[in-house]
Formats: C-alpha cells, sequence, structure tokens
C-alpha cells in the first residue's frame, strides 16, 4: 500500500486493522502492519493494542508479546483490554502462570479489571485444575463489586459438581439468585447431573420439577441425565417413566437416550426391553453407534449368549466400525467366563493385529481363564507380557497363577513370581506363602 504511494491517515488506518481482523485476514494485517512504509506516522498506541488482541484471537501469542513490548517502549497508557487478550491467550495455550502474573501486573497498573478479565482468567485457572487459585480470583471479583456472569458462575457450579460438592454448588445457585444472574437450563442441567452422579436422583427429578415451575423447559441433556442416574441406581422403571415423559414433551430420544436405556437394561439381563429399545431407535432412524454395539455385546455375554454376542460383533465390523479396547474388553470377558479360551486367544491376536493394545483388565482377565483351565504356562507367558510392557498384574492374577505354577510342581516359577509381586508393591497372603511351601516339599 505505502509503496503505491496510498498511505492512510492514523484513523483509517487502525480502521482498516480492525476490519481485516473482524474478517478473520489476520495475515493481511500482520503484512499491512508490518510494512515499513505504513508505520510512518500511522502506528500509535491504538495500533499496537489492535495487533495484541488481534495476534492473540488468532493464537500467535508470541507475535502479541513482540507488540506488547514495543507498546512498554513507547511509554503508553496501559489500557485493560490489551491486559485482557494476553490473559486470554495465555490461558488458551495453557500458560495459565503467565496469565496470573499479567493479571498481577494490570492490577498493580491500576487498572480496573472488569468482568470478562476475570471470566477468561477463571477459566483457565479452572481449567487447568487450579481450584484454589480459582476460587480465591472469585473472592476477588466478588470483593472489587463486579457481578460474574452466568458463564463463570456455571464454570465454578461445575467444578465443585464434579468433585462431589453439590451443596455448596447449591450455595452459589442461591447466591445467583440472589444477585440477580440470570440462570438457565445449563445451570439446571449441571446440578442435576451433579446430583446425580452422588446418588440423590429424587432430589434431582425435584430440582427438575422446580426448574419447570421457573419457567425452564427440560431438554433433552435433561432427560438424559436423570435416565442415566436412575438407570444407574437400578430404578429401570423410573428411568423408563422419564422416556415417556421426554418423548410426550416433544422432544425426540436420543443416540445417547437410547444407549443409556439399552445399557441399563443389559445389566439388569433384561433382554426383550434391550431388543425393544434397538428396534425403536432403528425405527426413529437412530443408527446404532461404537457404543451401542459394544452395549449389545456386552448385555448378550452377560446373559451367557457368547453366539449372539460375536453375531453382534459381526454386524459392528459390517457397518464399517472398527473394535476399540472396550469392545474387545467384553467379548474377551464373555469368551474367559464360558471357558472359551481359544475364543479368547483369537480376540487378542485380533487385537495385536489391528494395532490395538490390550489393557491390564483384558491381561488380567484372560490369565484367570487360563489359570481355570489349569494352562499354566499361557498364564505366566502372559504375565511375563504384562510386565515387558510396564504393566502390574492385579493380586488374583499373581496368586491364581502361583497356585497352577505348583500344581504344576513349577515351585521355582512360583517363587520368582512370588518375589515380582512382592517388588509391584503387593503383599501375598500367608496362604500363598504355604502354598509354595507345600509344593516344595513336595518335590523333596
Amino acid at each position: 500500500m505505502a509503496r503505491n504511494g496510498l498511505v492512510p491517515g492514523p484513523g483509517a488506518f487502525n480502521n482498516l486493522l480492525s476490519s481485516l481482523i473482524r474478517s478473520g485476514s489476520f495475515d493481511e494485517a500482520w503484512r499491512l502492519f508490518s510494512d515499513p512504509g505504513a508505520e510512518v506516522g500511522n502506528v500509535d498506541e491504538r495500533s499496537l493494542g489492535i495487533m495484541v488482541k488481534g495476534c492473540c484471537e488468532a493464537g500467535r501469542l508470541d507475535r502479541g508479546f513482540e507488540v506488547f513490548a514495543r507498546l512498554k517502549e513507547m511509554n503508553w497508557s496501559p489500557v485493560a483490554y490489551v491486559y485482557t487478550a494476553l490473559i486470554d491467550g495465555c490461558c488458551k495455550h495453557g500458560d495459565v502462570e503467565r496469565a496470573g502474573g499479567l493479571f498481577s501486573e494490570m492490577t498493580g497498573l491500576g487498572l480496573v479489571a472488569k468482568r470478562n478479565t476475570y471470566r477468561v482468567l477463571l477459566d483457565g485457572y479452572l481449567r487447568k485444575g487450579m481450584k484454589g487459585d480459582g476460587f480465591e480470583l472469585y473472592r476477588k471479583m466478588k470483593l472489587s463489586g463486579v457481578v460474574p456472569s452466568v458463564h463463570t458462575c456455571n464454570l465454578m457450579i461445575n467444578v465443585l459438581c464434579k468433585e462431589g460438592d453439590v451443596n455448596r454448588a447449591f450455595e452459589l445457585f442461591d447466591e445467583m439468585r440472589e444477585r440477580g444472574i440470570a440462570y438457565g437450563v445449563v445451570t439446571f442441567n449441571i446440578l442435576i447431573r451433579g446430583l446425580c452422579r452422588n446418588s440423590r436422583v429424587w432430589e434431582a427429578e425435584r430440582l427438575a420439577d422446580l426448574m419447570k415451575r421457573s419457567g425452564i423447559n427440560p431438554d433433552v441433556i435433561t432427560y438424559n441425565t436423570l435416565i442415566h442416574g436412575f438407570c444407574i441406581c437400578g430404578k429401570l422403571d423410573k428411568a423408563f417413566s422419564l422416556f415417556d415423559q421426554l418423548k410426550s414433551n416433544g422432544h425426540s430420544p436420543s443416540l445417547v437416550t437410547y444407549n443409556t436405556l439399552i445399557a441399563g437394561f443389559a445389566r439388569a439381563k433384561n433382554l426383550p426391553a434391550v431388543t425393544d429399545l434397538v428396534k425403536e431407535m432403528e425405527e426413529r432412524g437412530t443408527a446404532p453407534s461404537k457404543v451401542t454395539y459394544t452395549i449389545l455385546i456386552d448385555a448378550f455375554a452377560r446373559s451367557d449368549n457368547m453366539q449372539k454376542a460375536s453375531d453382534v460383533y459381526s454386524s459392528m465390523q459390517k457397518a464399517g466400525f472398527i473394535p476399540d479396547v472396550q469392545t474387545y474388553g467384553v467379548l474377551v470377558h464373555g469368551f474367559c467366563m464360558e471357558g472359551n479360551m481359544k475364543g479368547a486367544s483369537k480376540l487378542l491376536k485380533s487385537m495385536r493385529d489391528g494395532c490395538v493394545q490390550p489393557n491390564n483388565v483384558i491381561y488380567d482377565t484372560m490369565i484367570l481363564g487360563y489359570c481355570k483351565e489349569g494352562s499354566s504356562y499361557r498364564a505366566l507367558s502372559l504375565l511375563t507380557e504384562m510386565g515387558e510392557k510396564g504393566m502390574v498384574p492385579n493380586f488374583g492374577s499373581y496368586s491364581r497363577t502361583i497356585e497352577v505354577l505348583c500344581k504344576d510342581c513349577k515351585w521355582e516359577e512360583a517363587e520368582d513370581l512370588l518375589n515380582a509381586m512382592v517388588e509391584s508393591g503387593l503383599k501375598p497372603s500367608d496362604s500363598l506363602h504355604n502354598v509354595i511351601s507345600r509344593a516344595k516339599s513336595g518335590t523333596s
């Protein structure tokens, strides 16, 4: 622009920078800002402030601090929005400590932090798991007379609920109402989820009733949360009643709704209800997900119908879903429970071929399966493999393998395994020591 003799005045230059940044053309704004010819007489404090904010919004925090350094060199009059932009940028990059330092610097200069400044830093603290810093900032926010936004309050309530401090979350909710902060369905859903996590499902339902009386209609998330809560508590009739309410209130059940109910009835081994839900799901045009298939596989495995579980597994693969460790886990468990170690072994091979890493649960399940059939060699082989992969077998895997080794008169291997058990931090029982002692005496 400058090279062509077109040099706008400072006001027009700054407006152009702002317009380019707002339209998502950050690179073009940066080229214009960095043009040596354009800088002459045009770049002022406002230009630099615009670019600091633009750099942070574009994820170019490094450039943002470069421009910020230039601002400081100019002996500028500090403004809060520049600090807020940098604090937000630091938080989004996970550098919350630096963001906190900027906040201290900002307040030390006499700048008044506004609601948005508190919001971005508090959000950064809580997402980083720095609960103490977050609550201290919230306290300072209240003391300074700044009314928190509903977003900030929801963040705080959510943290409290996740940590099981639901009563304190309700204290904050009451505070919101007293201060006239507009709450909505999101706030209620967070609290309902918090109650359900603590098995306080009936209180959660009463809160949903209060929600309705407040003129806020429950959404699908509200119903899904309540349905999940009652399913976990084994109150399947109530869960199904809420399912009917969801539909009668004009909502369409989501995939999550169906998966939750299917899982609930599967745990109760109510296969007719599971089948009916799958049928209704398909009639409504809701396609099953990998989670749905895994739940169904688990349902049939729990009911000792591994043939049907295997059929669902095949259907899952035909539908284009790649089994994950959870899917393999329920199948391996089912085969091991029915004593079909050949089927479980094939699945373990499929996992390795498909680059799916077996977890501790799968290894421990298979080790117990091999111990049940008396195959000490295979059990010990998997224990060794776990160790090579940095996994620690559980107490049952160690003890059952030691017992089977002793039955096979392999007390030396059993003794080595006992030592490995101790080294892993597990304490063998007296009976396990006795098993090895008897095996040794039987071979002398």
